[in-house]
């Protein structure tokens, strides 16, 4: 496993050096930001830190590239991991930005949960994609990303049980988080204050 850990911590790396570099190219700068992960129970309530655990996003004029490394997965589940997106965290309630509280449904906070990566996993695994300005085609609802720099994101890891076949496509590619082999489990979040 530490080999596989150690591959994916390169395309890490690498992911976040590429974004970096490119972004001065675009006529901008960029900011890198690094939180934990941790287990979230229903409501999407803390449970526990996930060790060694962790995501990065780099933010640019034109979007936000993001990765995460974790573990404590389910081997040979499928999962996506999902962005929700705050556009405007000044209009969330009092406390912060909070799905559970109907933050995202809120119209001032221009909310928007959108699909960032999916695979079949192991028990270590890591997600990785890129949210583009501006861009709504794989939003379950709202307009997208409107403020790389300003948004709050909160990244989700959905459990969509057992990998079957028969839904494997709609899982990873649908842009709603409900195909599900049995049943969905929003298992993991990191998150992610404007500007970090």
């Amino acid at each position: 496993m530490r080999g596989t850990r150690t591959a994916a911590q390169l395309r890490m790396f690498t992911l976040i050096a590429g974004l970096a570099l490119a972004a001065p190219a675009f006529g901008g700068g960029s900011e890198v930001g690094t939180s934990p992960v941790f287990a979230i129970g229903p409501g999407h309530v803390f449970v526990d830190w996930i060790p060694g655990a962790s995501s990065t996003l780099v933010r640019t004029q034109h979007g936000i590239g993001i990765f995460l490394q974790t573990s404590m997965l389910p081997a040979g589940h499928a999962f996506t991991m999902w962005a929700l997106i705050f556009n405007n965290p000044s209009a969330c309630g009092a406390g912060g930005c909070d799905e559970a509280r109907g933050d995202l449904r809120n119209p001032d906070v221009l909310g928007s949960v959108q699909r960032v990566a999916g695979h079949v996993v192991e028990a270590e695994s890591s997600f990785a994609g890129h949210l583009a300005l501006e861009e709504a085609t794989s939003t379950a609802f709202g307009p997208g990303l409107l403020d790389p720099f300003g948004a709050e994101i909160h990244l989700i890891v959905r459990d969509h049980g057992v990998a079957s076949p028969d839904i494997l496509t709609d899982q990873f590619h649908n842009d709603s988080p409900r195909f599900c082999n049995v049943a969905c489990f929003d298992i993991q979040k990191s998150v992610h204050p404007a500007g970090g």
